[in-house]
């Protein structure tokens, strides 16, 4: 299972934001499965991936520290554009900064992998094949800051996809996200459970499966 956060701090004013009490909770119950990278994650009914959208300066401050006492790995989907700016992209939410470089770098040096989630959030199946291709590119001088295993994997911003999008991160990437466009066993088009205000992770069927049910 690939769990999908946005934002972490100790007030929640909108669904896309858990508390740290969350997700340490959420961790805690997690304990029983093997928490992996993305590159590593081989088996959904054992292993779990922790992954966030945006890379947003609140996961930085409130979930890193939660992260690391749990020794967690995790990934974070970056929008290239937005490093250290606020969401003027992200209509209805209340204005909230995107990590710095130096955050990002800093991250990167406590556990986190840096990922890509496209230059500018745009909802690829409404642009020419041109601009996705451009969305898609991950700048050289980001690549050169953060060698692989950076920017290696690819988040589908909403987690919306055509076949162009899908066979330009084929061609680009070494795996990519979806959040439930995808296909389960394709690894350019996994699936993810969101994780809202008010969701705790549960047994589900038998006790080897987990679920995020929210309370909203």
């Amino acid at each position: 299972m690939i769990l999908m956060y946005h934002k972490v701090d100790v007030i929640t004013p909108t669904i896309w934001w858990v508390t740290p009490g969350d997700l340490s909770r959420h961790l805690e119950s997690l304990r029983h499965r093997t928490l992996v990278y993305l590159e590593d994650y081989v088996s959904p009914d054992r292993e779990v991936v922790i992954t966030f959208d945006d890379a947003y300066e609140s996961v930085y401050r409130h979930a890193l520290p939660v992260l690391e006492a749990y020794k967690a790995p995790f990934e974070v989907f970056v929008i290239g554009d937005q490093i250290g700016r606020w969401n003027d992209f992200d209509p209805g939410e209340p204005p909230t900064p995107h990590m710095s470089l130096a955050q990002l770098e800093d991250m990167a040096r406590r556990g986190g992998r840096l990922q890509w989630h496209t230059r500018t959030h745009p909802n690829l199946p409404d642009l020419a094949d041109a601009e996705i291709e451009a969305e898609l590119r991950v700048p050289s001088d980001l690549r050169q800051r953060f060698p692989s295993p950076h920017f290696t994997w690819f988040s589908y911003p909403g987690g919306e996809l055509d076949c162009r999008a899908l066979e330009i991160a084929r061609r680009t990437f070494s795996g990519a996200v979806s959040v439930s466009q995808g296909l389960p066993g394709d690894r350019w088009q996994l699936n993810r459970v969101t994780v809202d205000r008010g969701a705790v992770i549960v047994p589900t069927g038998n006790c080897d499966d987990l679920a995020a049910r929210s309370h909203e």
